[in-house]
């Protein structure tokens, strides 16, 4: 028997909301002298019927559309390789790949800090709901989220029009 997408890809209470955060690093991706704009970067992928912006715990976590797989770990011997794969039709990430590289020639974001944040449906803000019961599928929680896993990105496995992908890699620390 299998499980309709839609069914899969609904919004319940116990879904779990799956957030990132990408950061750039000083003296690896920009100079102090010339810092970008933004170096944190926040974003969710979209699903779970969530197709607009998320807030969680006062922060907004812009929809992009991406793919977030592979963070399964396995046995002990088998360290998880996830990956991000990024739409980049816009050019999005190869402007910002770009802007990257013309501080330090050929990095494509390596070494740059991906925070993987989830939490449940219940418990996000009652700003994400329209109407003014707030949360329909519980009570708003913003300590409530589990354990949050921290990644490097480790390289550009795919940069193209249509695509951007990042192999990540487990981090030490943020």
């Amino acid at each position: 028997m299998t499980i309709p997408v839609e069914q899969l890809q609904s919004l319940n209470g116990f879904t779990i909301i799956e957030l990132f955060e990408l950061k750039l690093i000083q003296d690896i991706h920009y100079s102090q002298d010339n810092p970008p704009t933004v170096v944190l970067y926040r974003f969710h992928a979209g699903t779970n019927e969530i197709n607009s912006d998320i807030k969680w715990q006062d922060n907004i976590y812009n929809a992009i559309a991406c793919k977030a797989e592979g963070f399964e770990t396995g046995d002990n011997t088998v360290m998880a390789r996830p990956t991000l794969t990024f739409a980049n039709n816009l050019g999005t990430f190869s402007t910002l790949i770009e802007l990257v590289n013309n501080f330090s020639n050929f990095n494509d974001l390596a070494r740059a800090e991906v925070k993987r944040i989830r939490t449940l449906a219940q418990f996000l803000d009652d700003s994400n709901f329209s109407g003014s019961t707030g949360n329909p599928y519980g009570t708003a929680d913003r300590s409530k989220e589990l354990e949050q896993q921290e990644f490097l990105i480790n390289k550009k496995v795919i940069e193209n029009n249509q695509i951007c992908t990042f192999e990540l890699v487990i981090s030490c620390c943020w």
